[in-house]
């Protein structure tokens, strides 16, 4: 646990509801989330910008997610899957620039399998925006030396184990800080996760503040 930035939390999980939701989804194996090697279910398809018809799908978790806060990111909201402990999901933030209020954390719940969240100091000089959703809106950072060095590269490794700061393992709901670099490792696959992107949280909303209101409805 990394106090303020990713914490368990307390709450009810029916796996039931989880399992049901996937099973209706992932006959497509259509992955909506972009160049991740994941598979990922979410509510909108991030390259097109469209809608994948899933709302009406994951509507008794999202019915439950929306006492908590109204708004969510769509391209970012459902399944995230990995068949492999190679496929994991290189440093990155989320963010949203193209909503009113700019804080965002996300719950994520597994499913099966498991992972880990590795995290790393963020420094303005070394991350960039490499490239705006469908939308025309940037939505997350990279750092440069991913590009310079290659993802996977000895030398980039080197470059992440220097800055980690700690990481969270994924064996229990969560609660996530997403605009520090943080990486998705796969420790047993196949592995799949639920991840709600809660956004357009106002500024002066606390993490701790945001996980006891979750704690305390779900």
């Amino acid at each position: 646990m990394i106090n303020n930035i990713a914490e368990y939390l307390d709450i009810n999980v029916d796996k039931d509801i989880l399992l049901r939701m996937y099973s209706k989804v992932m006959i497509d194996n259509k992955n909506t989330f972009g160049k991740t090697p994941f598979v990922s279910y979410s509510l909108e398809d991030n390259r097109t910008g469209k809608p994948t018809g899933y709302e009406k799908v994951f509507e008794p978790l999202l019915s439950q997610h929306r006492k908590v806060h109204k708004n969510y990111q769509f391209r970012s909201t459902g399944f995230n899957t990995a068949d492999s402990t190679e496929k994991d999901v290189f440093p990155h933030t989320d963010i949203d620039l193209d909503t009113e209020h700019p804080n965002g954390y996300n719950i994520v719940i597994p499913v099966f399998g498991n992972s880990n969240i590795i995290y790393y100091e963020t420094k303005d000089e070394e991350v960039y925006l490499p490239e705006k959703n469908a939308h025309g809106h940037a939505y997350y950072h990279e750092f440069y030396a991913q590009k310079e060095m290659g993802q996977g590269t000895p030398e980039f490794e080197k470059f992440l184990s220097d800055r980690k700061i700690g990481h969270i393992v994924v064996d229990k709901p969560l609660l996530i800080k997403t605009d520090i670099m943080h990486r998705v490792v796969i420790t047993k696959a196949p592995r799949c996760a639920w991840v709600t992107r809660w956004n357009n949280i106002p500024k002066d909303v606390s993490f701790q503040e945001f996980k006891k209101k979750v704690e305390s409805i779900l």
